[in-house]
């Protein structure tokens, strides 16, 4: 049972939507086949309470079929069964969640069936749930394509065809929807080519492009998104494509859907780190603004959890940014956002991060013995952390024990891809030339600092600078 698909897509049901499974499956008209209510009624306790554990199958076997003897087929098919009555509830919620399209398919009924007379209200219905939402994205556009496409077909049955204005209706909505969709996809290949092999060839592109320059699209803000995001990608050196884009974002917020703000803030933090990566450290700022802006429409949560990931990297940006106020506000009221099993740690590593930039060194020492090295990068970074920590303490012996640890930790954990094996291991061998140099030796500094810049992947490299600037 814990094997199939039936309990992956079991597991990761609410409560609420159990519940609304089980209602789903008493019903009659929806599901008639009482074995299968009763398998979902004897399953139902067991997924309310995960702790209880999933029965053996031959124990489920028995609370459905209690005198009729187990076969691994039977069994096997009983499962298949209700996980494709499962799938039935799921498409059918998901209906549920799109307003309008209740009432688009009473409206191709009523064009089927001729009833022109029952068409005005679900037709009135329709354009007012589509009204009432503020977000003109793609769905909204292939709803109301749909919708017009209903109004155009009760115009035909009434053989009212001198009307005009439903066919511009029905236009615009579907070249909108094909555009959003154009260009949202073309981004995401734009992206992934710069790092992976990709093909770039796109049907109409230039000429989609050639005439957004001369069509700005200032009824569909989705359509600027995507277009700002494209011309950021191919045109990197014109700054103002990314102004575009925040401008728009903090301006159009509400006709924007969630999934496009993602989008745009995604490929927003993704060219700023582009520009940091070739010197523009003004950058730094838009980073920290932007990540403020997720935080503030919670654009960032995967069914109301933070990731840990984000959690350390909004807290990385903050600190570059010397916004240690901000900071530790934010690690303190978003550690309850993050899932339960992460929070203690999570907020406890970047406590450590925030208190070395506060220069409080010993506390970082303490806090980092209170860090479970659960993940990878969380024992990666500590290291680099407390070997900071060290150098900043003057703690040569610590610092040089550390360093040997390390080197051996990034030469057997084949967990760590050769890419971080080299952006650490170089991190760690620059900190002791750094803490060994004789600062009188000016060649030597000199030569030291071209190397640090020259060398490739090097994990805190701005700290190791800063560091060596403090030398003279």
């Amino acid at each position: 049972m814990q094997d199939s698909k039936l309990h992956l897509l079991l597991s990761r049901f609410s409560a609420y939507e159990l519940n609304r499974l089980d209602k789903f499956m008493r019903s009659p008209y929806l599901n008639d086949d009482e074995v299968l209510t009763r398998l979902y009624g004897y399953l139902l306790p067991f997924y309310k309470n995960p702790l209880a554990g999933i029965p053996e199958k031959n124990k489920l076997w028995k609370a459905v079929y209690p005198r009729i003897p187990f076969t691994n087929l039977k069994y096997a098919r009983l499962l298949s069964d209700l996980f494709r009555k499962v799938e039935y509830f799921v498409a059918i919620e998901k209906l549920k969640q799109k307003p309008t399209e209740e009432n688009i398919l009473i409206l191709e009924t009523y064009n089927e069936l001729r009833m022109s007379k029952h068409f005005t209200e679900p037709s009135l219905s329709a354009q007012n749930k589509l009204t009432r939402n503020p977000e003109r994205d793609s769905d909204y556009h292939l709803q109301s394509f749909r919708l017009s496409v209903q109004q155009y077909a009760f115009l035909e049955n009434k053989k009212q065809r001198g009307t005009n204005k439903n066919l511009q209706d029905t236009i615009y909505h579907l070249d909108s929807f094909y555009l959003i969709n154009k260009l949202r996809y073309t981004a995401a290949s734009l992206h992934y080519g710069q790092f992976l092999s990709v093909r770039q060839d796109s049907a109409l592109l230039g000429e989609i492009l050639i005439w957004l320059r001369a069509h700005p699209p200032t009824r569909d803000p989705a359509i600027a998104a995507y277009h700002y995001i494209i011309l950021s990608l191919t045109e990197p050196e014109e700054e103002r494509h990314f102004r575009d884009l925040k401008k728009l974002l903090l301006s159009d917020s509400a006709a924007l859907a969630i999934s496009t703000k993602l989008d745009a803030v995604d490929h927003a933090l993704n060219y700023c780190i582009r520009k940091i990566n070739t010197g523009h450290t003004s950058y730094q700022s838009e980073i920290f603004s932007l990540y403020k802006y997720a935080l503030d429409h919670e654009l960032l949560y995967d069914k109301g959890i933070l990731s840990p990931w984000d959690y350390k990297n909004i807290t990385t940006i903050a600190l570059r940014n010397k916004e240690y106020k901000w900071t530790a506000s934010f690690l303190e009221t978003y550690k309850y956002k993050l899932a339960k099993p992460e929070q203690k740690n999570a907020y406890t590593f970047n406590q450590a991060r925030y208190h070395f930039a506060m220069k409080q060194y010993d506390r970082v020492l303490d806090l980092l013995q209170g860090v479970e090295y659960t993940d990878i990068f969380y024992l990666l970074d500590s290291k680099t952390t407390l070997m900071k920590t060290y150098y900043e303490l003057g703690e040569y012996q610590p610092l040089q024990s550390l360093k040997e640890s390390f080197r051996i930790l990034l030469r057997r954990k084949k967990l760590i891809s050769e890419q971080n094996r080299a952006n650490y291991g170089n991190f760690a061998r620059l900190v002791m030339k750094l803490y060994r140099i004789d600062v009188r030796d000016k060649a030597k500094l000199a030569a030291l600092r071209k190397e640090i810049e020259e060398t490739g992947n090097t994990a805190d490299r701005t700290w190791i600078l800063e560091k060596l600037h403090e030398l003279g």
